[in-house]
């Protein structure tokens, strides 16, 4: 005998809504993103530039790359320094 399970309709609604949200995401979103900035080194006791530091980072999107190869610009410079006018070399998705 075959036993059917009665299921009220707002549960059913939601195992429908969750069911799709289960489906695997496409490989190029899962990926991510790749950034690559080259920065001026300034000194900050006189503001004046000594040569470039190269910053490259990833993230899921475009923008969190581009965040974090600032970032790793920055956590380069030696005491006394800090990067500056950075430009964007490259931003591809992973």
């Amino acid at each position: 005998m075959r036993r059917i399970l009665v299921i009220g309709p707002l549960v059913t609604t939601a195992i429908a809504i969750v069911l799709p949200l289960s489906v695997a995401v496409p490989a190029e979103a899962a990926r991510g993103w790749t950034a690559h900035f080259q920065c001026t080194k300034k000194r900050i006791s006189d503001d004046t530039a000594h040569g470039f530091v190269q910053g490259h980072g990833t993230g899921k999107t475009a923008s969190e790359a581009k965040k974090a190869a600032k970032k790793n610009a920055n956590d380069q410079m030696p005491r006394g320094y800090r990067a500056k006018h950075c430009t964007q070399k490259s931003v591809k998705r992973l």
